[in-house]
């Protein structure tokens, strides 16, 4: 059923494709349309087809392709995104991060093998990312691209200033250690309103590459954390299971403490609200998210429908292969021409305009310049009137294209702290896990997670009595495994530096 219902939904966009791109003077006969999937969090952006016409204009005369948005919903990329795949349908560009990742995909056999194609169709990409590409790079070969040059990433709190400030709520400079959490949650808790809460846990699923106190390498699996982690992420050989260390154990202690006292929104898991849709209802004050060259309080303000958001510190950036990957583009094997794939993202990554269209649509209609690299919403239009945007895919070169006010020009100053010559880089950079050999562990691995592991992360059930049985139950279906044979490669990889 899920699988017609993908295949209906892609048949529907390549008839609406047709219907409303015929007409256009770039719908040559020998033009390729490139189906892009964009990876949305809300209604279908209203102006999805003009901003398609625009970038239509651009790709026809430079690689002989037009561009068709394919609108998929972050909660449901990863189900859908290997339906595509497993159903035959032609789709050319997805974003292989996010939800999964391009490991995962790889082992799949969601992916093109992109290393000769590059070679041939993006040579100035391939120079532009570098070793950057290795964290894509799978038994020899390359199967996702990066999107993005600075893959740093930084932990924060975010938090509603508009609340702060009404409420009279004290904003810390820093967060270090969890009485300090307590402390700052009750202050949160005594002085907002009922049926606001401090805080928000989101539905337990997925997992960030930043973990409170805890910084890791997750060796590629950003989801499910399956394939063991690098604790000590700058120094370290040994992987471990996250979820036998202490950290996780005292982090789901005070989930629970904080569930219990009424911290945190207590039917997120439930509700089918994500931690952003949290944000935008009113229902939080403060949620924890990583900062990117693409990703900080201002886009994340936007996505929550417009809060202006302010940011508590705590973490530097850790580079790392799972945050090189985040943001990366795939070519699925169901793409009839790869190479016009390719050829998107090289022109993607040398032209700002086209890249400029793509992030923020047509000027004068959906955005307007501040300056020469800062732009706004037109004139009475905001973030949920504008129609474009609310999708989660970045679009070209950071350091290129525009950003959104109220960032500054000072944006391309801070560019740099997300790069390896200025971060915390992870011994593990580089390194591909081929999970070919523990694929039947990994499945078994990540339906166990999937059904036990979001209870305990929302703080739903008591740690002593359900941590135990959810570790056994890991073992059983073969975790050990899994993280001895990555061990194995990972040491052998080690020895070959």
């Amino acid at each position: 059923m899920k699988k017609r219902f993908a295949t209906t939904l892609l048949s529907a966009a390549l008839i609406g494709s047709m219907l409303t791109t015929a007409p256009m003077a770039v719908q040559a006969e020998d033009n390729y349309e490139l189906v892009i999937e964009l990876m949305t969090f809300g209604p279908v952006p209203a102006d999805i087809e003009k901003v398609e016409t625009a970038i239509s204009e651009i790709t026809s005369e430079k690689i002989g392709a037009t561009v068709k948005f394919l609108p998929i919903s972050v909660a449901d990329h990863a189900t859908k995104v290997n339906l595509l795949a497993a159903g035959g349908e032609k789709v050319d560009l997805i974003m292989s991060g996010i939800t999964g990742d391009p490991a995962t995909l790889y082992g799949n056999g969601v992916l093109t093998d992109l290393t000769e194609l590059i070679d041939e169709y993006a040579p100035s990409l391939k120079e532009e990312m570098g070793d950057l590409l290795n964290a894509c790079t799978y038994n020899g070969g390359i199967y996702a691209i990066p999107g993005v040059k600075y893959p740093g990433e930084k932990l924060n709190l975010l938090y509603n200033k508009d609340m702060a400030e009404e409420y009279g709520i004290e904003i810390p400079e820093t967060l270090n250690g969890y009485e300090e959490w307590d402390a700052f949650f009750a202050q949160c808790k005594e002085k907002l309103p009922e049926g606001i809460y401090p805080f928000t846990l989101g539905d337990g699923s997925g997992s960030s590459t930043l973990n409170w106190d805890s910084a890791y390498d997750s060796l590629g699996d950003t989801s499910y954390l399956a394939y063991g982690v690098l604790a000590e992420v700058e120094t370290g050989t040994e992987l471990v299971n996250w979820y036998e260390t202490e950290k996780y154990q005292t982090m789901l202690e005070k989930r629970h403490e904080w569930y219990e006292n009424g911290y945190v929104v207590p039917d997120s898991m439930t509700s089918g609200y994500s931690t952003l849709d949290c944000m935008g209802a009113g229902t939080c004050f403060a949620f924890q998210n990583a900062f990117k060259a693409d990703c900080n309080e201002v886009t994340l303000g936007r996505n929550c429908g417009g809060l202006n958001l302010g940011y508590i510190p705590l973490s530097d950036a850790i580079i790392s292969g799972s945050s090189t990957c985040m943001m990366s583009w795939g070519v699925p094997v169901t793409s009839e021409q790869p190479e016009k794939a390719v050829q998107f993202m090289e022109l993607l990554f040398s032209d700002a305009e086209l890249a400029n269209i793509c992030n923020f649509g047509i000027e004068g209609e959906h955005y307007v310049k501040e300056s020469d690299r800062i732009v706004n919403y037109p004139e009475g239009k905001d973030a949920m009137s504008n129609g474009w945007g609310g999708f989660i895919n970045w679009f070209g070169d950071n350091e290129k294209v525009y950003q959104f006010a109220p960032n500054t020009e000072e944006y391309f100053d801070q560019l740099p702290s997300y790069s390896k010559e200025e971060g915390i880089v992870s011994n593990a950079l580089g390194y591909t896990f081929d999970n070919t050999s523990v694929k039947t562990q990994l499945a078994a691995v990540t339906s166990v997670i999937d059904t036990m592991k979001p209870a305990l992360e929302c703080g739903l059930v008591s740690v002593e009595e359900e941590l135990p049985n959810f570790i056994q139950a890991l073992k059983d279906a073969g975790i050990d495994e899994i993280i001895a044979e990555n061990q194995a490669q990972f040491d052998a990889w080690l020895a070959a530096k």
